[in-house]
C-alpha cells in the first residue's frame, strides 16, 4: 500500500487536462528491499492506472514469496506421491523465506486438483504436485476441464521411480510369464486393483493387459492403501504399485513381485525382471512433477524450478528419497515441456488402444 500510494502522489502530480505525455521516474524504497526505478508514460488517468497495475505486479514478483505456498497434490494422503511432496515441501523450506502447505485431493484420479490449479491465480502461491494422471487425464476424460498446454507452466521433474507388479501367493503363477498364461486360461476370472480410472496405477496395466491380449476385470479403489488392502484380502489378484512401498511386503511373503515397469532392473532388487524382458517395448516409469497456472511470471517459475532442484540434491532429502527407491531429477521447465510431450504421446496411445473413456 505504501508503495502504491508513493506512486499514485507522484503520477497525480504529473496527470492532469494540460498533461498529454508525461515521463515519471522515481525509485521506490520499502524497508531494506529497493524494488526499482518506475518509469512510465502517462497520458491521462487511465494510462496512470495502467502505470501502477503493472509496477504493483512487479512489486509482488520481486518479493516473492512473502506468504506461504501451497502444493495442491493430485492424490490422497499417505500414497507415494503425497510422502514425496511432504519430502519436496521439508526440502524446499531451506531454499525458500516461506514453508510450502501441502494440500491432497485424489478425488477423480487428481482431475479435481488439476483443475483447481487450472484456474488458480497465477501469482506464485499455488502449484501442482503430479503424477502420470498429467498425462493420462486429458485422454481419458472427454471433458477434462482443463488443456495441459495451455493451463499450465511446466516448473520441475521432481523424480522417476520403478512401479511393480505384484499378485499375492494364492495365484498359481510364479513369474510373469506363467501369470500371463494363466489368465489367459481363464479369461474374465482374475481381476487387477487401480487407484482410480486413469490413474498411474491404472494405465500401465490397461497397457500391459492390451500388449498381453488378456481378459482381466479393472476394480478402481480410492488410494493405494484400498488397493493393497484390496489385494492382500484376495479380492483381486494384479496391482502395480511404487517399489517402495511393497518392498516390505514383498520380503515378508504376502505378496509376490513380478516385474518392474522401467526400462532397466531396479539396483534395490536387481533379481526383478522388467515387464519389457516379457513384452518388448512396455516401458511405464513412475514420475512426480511440479506445474504452475498458465501467465505465473517467469521469474516465479525459475526461481521455484532452482530451489526444487537443491532441495531434491540435498543430502539430507537425497537420503530420503534413496530409502524410498526413488531417483531425484530436479528438472528445468523446458527440460520437464520435453518429458512431458513424451509422455502425452505414451498416453494417448495406451488409452486409445485399450479404449478407455470417462463421459462427465
Amino acid at each position: 500500500m505504501r508503495l502504491l500510494r508513493q506512486l499514485a502522489t507522484i503520477v497525480a502530480a504529473a496527470t492532469g487536462p494540460a498533461v498529454t505525455s508525461t515521463v515519471l521516474t522515481s525509485t521506490v524504497v520499502i524497508g531494506t528491499v529497493t524494488i526499482g526505478t518506475v518509469l512510465a508514460t502517462v497520458s491521462g488517468p487511465a494510462a496512470a492506472q495502467s502505470a501502477l497495475q503493472s509496477t504493483a505486479k512487479d512489486a509482488a514478483r520481486d518479493s516473492w514469496p512473502d506468504r506461504p505456498i501451497r502444493f495442491l497434490v493430485t492424490s490422497a494422503a499417505g500414497g507415494g506421491i503425497d510422502l514425496m511432496a511432504r519430502l519436496l515441501a521439508e526440502g524446499l523450506s531451506s531454499e525458500l523465506p516461506q514453508r510450502v502447505i501441502v494440500e491432497n485431493n485424489g478425488s477423480a484420479g487428481g482431475l479435481i486438483a488439476t483443475r483447481t490449479v487450472a484456474k488458480a491465480e497465477p501469482d506464485g502461491y499455488t502449484f501442482l504436485f503430479t503424477g502420470p494422471g498429467m498425462a493420462s487425464l486429458p485422454y481419458v476424460y472427454k471433458t477434462p476441464g482443463f488443456d495441459v498446454r495451455r493451463d499450465f507452466e511446466s516448473v520441475s521433474l521432481v523424480t522417476r521411480y520403478p512401479l511393480v507388479m505384484v499378485t499375492t501367493p494364492d495365484v498359481p503363477a510364479k513369474t510373469l510369464p506363467e501369470f500371463i498364461a494363466l489368465v489367459k486360461k481363464n479369461p474374465g476370472k482374475y481381476a487387477f486393483g487401480s487407484s482410480g480410472i486413469g490413474g498411474a496405477s491404472h494405465i500401465p496395466l490397461e497397457a500391459f493387459k492390451a500388449s498381453a491380449g488378456l481378459d482381466m476385470v479393472h476394480v478402481p479403489y480410492r488410494g493405494s492403501g484400498q488397493t493393497t488392502a484390496a489385494l492382500l484380502g484376495g479380492q483381486i489378484h494384479l496391482v502395480i504399485d511404487g517399489l517402495a512401498p511393497q518392498l516390505p511386503n514383498i520380503e515378508d511373503g504376502r505378496v509376490r513381485a513380478l516385474a518392474v515397469t522401467t526400462t532397466e532392473r531396479s539396483p534395490k532388487r536387481p533379481d526383478l525382471p522388467t515387464v519389457a524382458e516379457t513384452l518388448p517395448g512396455f516401458a511405464f516409469p513412475m514420475w512426480v512433477a511440479v506445474f504452475a497456472p498458465a501467465k505465473t511470471p517467469a521469474a516465479i517459475v525459475e526461481r521455484m524450478s532452482k530451489a526444487i532442484a537443491a532441495a531434491v540434491k540435498s543430502p539430507a532429502i537425497a537420503k530420503r528419497f534413496d530409502e524410498l527407491v526413488v531417483d531425484p531429477v530436479g528438472s528445468s521447465p523446458k527440460e520437464l515441456d520435453r518429458f512431458l510431450d513424451e509422455q502425452l504421446a505414451f498416453n494417448k496411445a495406451a488409452i486409445e488402444k485399450a479404449g478407455i473413456s470417462i463421459q462427465e
